[in-house]
């Protein structure tokens, strides 16, 4: 699992790339790094970088910046908050004169002093309802921010699991402080039942027997989602199990067979099938994974995904995706929001 340490600086930045959605910063395969000092940055340099720091921490506590690594097209600044409480570290791109991303990273202990109590509570209260067998417990908190980053969140708080639970907790800042939880569970941890229903859904889909490896469960409080993920040993095929119904959710196997891009473009330039011909295909499959009758349903088709709807208000519609091979391997299940139900 992901464990937290306070370790040296290239430990750490090897680390935020495993664990963050996105790195808070990368070394580059093969990079020579090297050390500077903090003054040998130009002040526009020092003054953007304390102004990203002091954006997340606030304008009443100290920090000081204590070393600088030159990864050739970024600085890696790192640093400390003075009362002890956390480490820091600001990543500073040199070709488009911008702080790219900074981590403040917290003890636990300094939980209270770090987040307002409302807030504080709100996650506590949202990691013990959880799971109420295996109430969530952390070891460490980060507060991150990346606003250049494609993928979201992007500006949050990150609260890592204690023990041997891989789990993670994300209070997204830019969301009205939405929270999204993900845990790893042992397979003997979860309920036979589910594992299953997992197993039994990719026959379904595949026609073979997929092994079920990894167990984790997620859920989004804004959202109103909570699933359990069910995943191969590669992590090439999923099935998407609701927490709270015990619907099969979503099914992909392992179906790609194009080449690369150019390839995929060319094979799905146009329908593989027409709206008769694809419903006639995914009838038996959405009957027995979701129980749904397709028959009068519209089909709309755009490269390889073919979406099943009906206009009649809550009602549920089909993803489907083919193959170049005209298979048609993974579904999933939408409501009328066009959200996962």
């Amino acid at each position: 699992m992901r464990k937290f340490r306070w370790i040296s600086a290239v430990a750490v930045l090897i680390f935020v790339a495993t664990a963050l959605p996105v790195q808070a910063a990368t070394i580059p395969a093969g990079a020579e790094t090297t050390d500077k000092q903090v003054g040998s940055l130009t002040p526009t340099v020092v003054s953007r970088l304390e102004k990203a720091v002091q954006e997340l921490i606030g304008l009443k506590t100290a920090f000081q910046f204590d070393d600088v690594t030159d990864m050739g097209k970024t600085w890696i600044v790192e640093g400390e908050l003075k009362d002890g409480t956390a480490t820091l570290q600001t990543e500073y791109n040199k070709e488009k004169n911008r702080v790219d991303s900074t981590t403040i990273r917290y003890k636990i202990s300094s939980l209270g002093k770090a987040m307002n109590a409302p807030l504080k509570t709100k996650v506590l209260n949202s990691a013990k309802a959880f799971d109420s067998k295996r109430p969530l417990q952390f070891e460490a908190f980060w507060r991150v921010k990346s606003p250049y980053q494609s993928n979201k969140p992007s500006n949050y708080w990150v609260f890592w699991g204690a023990g041997e639970q891989a789990s993670s907790l994300y209070v997204d800042v830019d969301r009205g402080n939405a929270i999204t939880i993900n845990a790893d569970y042992a397979l003997k941890q979860v309920d036979p039942l589910l594992l299953n229903r997992a197993m039994n859904t990719f026959k379904r889909v595949s026609g073979q027997r997929i092994k079920v490896q990894h167990a984790s469960r997620y859920k989004d409080e804004t959202k109103g989602l909570s699933y359990w993920s069910f995943e191969d040993a590669n992590e090439a095929s999923e099935v998407k199990i609701s927490a709270v119904t015990g619907k099969v959710l979503a099914v992909s196997t392992y179906g790609v067979d194009w080449n690369d891009d150019a390839d995929f473009k060319k094979t799905f330039a146009s329908p593989k099938y027409t709206a008769s011909e694809a419903l006639k295909l995914v009838k038996p499959k959405a009957q027995m994974l979701f129980n749904i009758n397709v028959s009068g349903y519209k089909v709309k088709v755009q490269g390889n995904q073919y979406t099943f709807s009906k206009q009649q208000k809550g009602t549920d519609s089909i993803v489907a995706k083919v193959n170049k091979k005209g298979t048609f391997y993974a579904y999933s299940l939408h409501s009328s929001d066009g959200k996962m139900p």
